[in-house]
């Protein structure tokens, strides 16, 4: 008797396993099918767009038809976190998350992944950008991090530069298939002021790495020249924007996002 209950048992266990192992590869299977139809449309959707005629829109509903949902990350300083933002006029990645669901044809989650103080020296020892890289997702607006690359030390733009060019292989090289625009951020009080042993203003930093960002042909937002040209043309001086001498108040924001909305469906080639 006991032997015939240990043999059930073990019939039991065997056809539990082969049930399993049945399901496995099935899931299997379904998961790899998934992940060729993925590719599949994605081959087709680059072939039949281009950078002169996508837009951060192109991209958003393309990913939602496909995905369900497009995942954005904004990576950055405490500019991208959000340090002086408010609830009710919140940091520029928030806004884009709300005007992004507003749109019928998409459906958006930005992950805020900004850290205060943070260089691009930073993001890279402190292994930020493997986390974005690990966390997948379909678009990353980069914001340069310039304003603290550019004090308390500076660091030298030549750094910057190759920092850069790191950062952008690994996405590349990661990420193939994902949209990366990169940014400045807005102006400060130190615009035109030589910081302690600093060789150049935020201003002369700004524009040498701007430069340097379109030779590269990257996918680039000057947010930084853009705010400075709004403000000038304004009633309202700088300080006016700024909740300290570096950090955008609730109104800054709003303006940073206005710039940033403006360019949501304009091709990527005319991006500037």
């Amino acid at each position: 008797m006991r032997k015939k209950l240990r043999l059930t048992k073990i019939n039991y266990l065997v056809i539990f396993f082969l049930i399993l192992i049945s399901l496995s590869t099935v899931y299997w299977f379904v998961v790899k099918h998934q992940e060729a139809v993925s590719q599949e449309l994605t081959e087709e959707y680059m072939e039949l767009t281009t950078r002169d005629s996508e837009t951060i829109l192109d991209r958003a509903k393309f990913i939602t038809n496909r995905d369900g949902q497009v995942d954005i990350a904004v990576l950055g300083s405490s500019v991208t976190r959000g340090k002086g933002a408010t609830n009710k006029q919140p940091v520029w990645g928030e806004r884009l998350e709300q005007r992004l669901n507003r749109d019928e044809e998409i459906k958006a989650k930005v992950w805020n992944k900004g850290y205060n103080g943070y260089s691009t020296t930073d993001l890279l020892t402190q292994k930020k950008v493997i986390e974005t890289i690990d966390s997948k997702p379909d678009i990353i607006i980069f914001e340069l991090c310039l304003i603290n690359n550019n004090r308390f030390p500076q660091n030298d733009v030549s750094l910057t530069k190759e920092e850069l060019i790191g950062i952008m292989n690994q996405f590349q090289e990661a990420l193939p298939n994902t949209l990366v625009i990169l940014t400045t951020a807005n102006p400060t009080i130190y615009n035109e002021i030589y910081l302690d042993k600093g060789t150049l203003t935020y201003d002369q930093y700004n524009d040498e790495v701007s430069t340097f960002v379109q030779k590269q042909g990257w996918n680039f937002i000057d947010i930084y020249s853009l705010m400075s040209e709004e403000i000038a043309n304004s009633n309202h001086t700088l300080e006016y924007y700024l909740d300290d001498a570096v950090h955008p108040n609730g109104e800054g924001y709003r303006l940073w996002y206005k710039l940033l909305d403006e360019r949501l469906n304009k091709p990527l080639s005319s991006l500037k």
